[in-house]
């Protein structure tokens, strides 16, 4: 059975275990990062050289980094097209926004959630708040605009490309509930929370 070393708490690790439910792959979660610790023992190295979570173990391979992860599972059975595409063409989009959210959104993300959310020695000032605001709504507007135009991240079906922007999302909307106003944006997140498999993603986080 596949397992997944990393604790629930990580954006990443809930990458993994949304795929893992949306295609019924069977796995066990060790909870390990974060508050566990358990990433600096030589076991953990010895799976997972940079010491960060996600790692999965599958049948003797142990992979890290969860978007070359969520590649593997949804390659996983070559007959299961659902979270991919036999189309070259299609998996290169899905790369591609995969990727745009790792180097553009995510990091926007992340600097706001230091600021607002994790504990520091000294208060943020509103100057700093709305800097790193100001960093993440023209992502948010290009993804609105091309949203606009089709219902997935990556065309007219859920997948993989979808899972990480929506765990962004997510977290934006944590921080910012009076958001500004995104129609297509909100309209393909609404289809994203009817997905059975979001609820155990998503955790006391969801919104």
């Amino acid at each position: 059975m596949l397992t997944i070393w990393g604790h629930q708490g990580s954006p990443n690790v809930r990458k993994v275990i949304w795929a893992c439910e949306e295609l019924g792959v069977p796995y066990v979660r060790k909870d390990i990062g974060g508050p566990f610790g358990g990433t600096d023992t030589p076991d953990y190295l010895a799976r997972n050289p940079n010491g960060r979570v996600p790692t999965i173990e599958d049948d003797g391979l142990a992979l890290w980094e969860s978007h070359a992860i969520l590649r593997y599972l949804a390659a996983r059975n070559p007959g299961d097209k659902r979270l991919t595409s036999a189309d070259v063409r299609v998996r290169a989009t899905i790369d591609q926004w995969m990727d745009w959210q790792c180097a553009h959104l995510a990091p926007a993300i992340r600097a706001l959630v230091v600021l607002v959310i994790k504990p520091r020695s000294t208060v943020p000032s509103a100057e700093e708040i709305e800097a790193a605001r100001s960093e993440i709504i023209p992502l948010l507007r290009l993804m609105d605009r091309e949203l606009g135009r089709r219902d997935y991240i990556a065309g007219e079906t859920f997948t993989i490309a979808d899972i990480p922007v929506a765990i962004s999302y997510n977290i934006w909307k944590i921080m910012e509930p009076a958001c500004a106003d995104f129609p297509a944006l909100e309209a393909w997140y609404l289809r994203i929370n009817q997905r059975a498999a979001f609820s155990p993603m998503s955790g006391q986080r969801r919104v």
